[in-house]
């Protein structure tokens, strides 16, 4: 009897199949294209680590900036850092999750991998805004 109650729970073979092929599916199509930013890189990765190092030159610039005591009271500059914190925060907790070695499941690096294109537009634009003011 047990047989059959272990049996009867089981998914069909055609079920299994289907579930497969969609996560293959899914899965390849995910790492299949580069957005037209990253048109110049050899990989994902590549692109994704370049964003964030862009990110943490620009972090570096306003905190130099702030120490040679420039002001930085821009509104338009704290909107655009806003929203580049806003628009790049999955790849900044990827990054942090990396660094500490914790594990991390494909649907987060999807996630991810779904908001670099956001997160690097912000990027220059918070670069354009920024620009200006460093010559001051």
């Amino acid at each position: 009897m047990s047989k059959i109650k272990t049996f009867a729970m089981m998914p069909s073979r055609p079920l299994v199949a289907t579930l497969l092929a969609l996560f293959i599916v899914i899965t390849a199509t995910g790492c299949a294209t580069l957005p037209p930013a990253a048109q110049q890189y050899a990989s994902f990765s590549d692109y994704a680590e370049a964003v964030f190092r862009h990110q943490n030159q620009l972090i570096s610039q306003i905190m130099m900036l702030e120490a040679q005591g420039s002001p930085l009271d821009d509104e338009d500059l704290k909107d655009a850092e806003h929203a580049m914190f806003d628009a790049c925060h999955l790849l900044n907790e990827y990054a942090e999750r990396e660094a500490d070695g914790d594990s991390i499941s494909w649907l987060f690096k999807r996630r991810v991998q779904n908001s670099i294109a956001a997160c690097d537009d912000s990027i220059r634009e918070f670069e354009a805004v920024l620009a200006p003011l460093q010559h001051n």
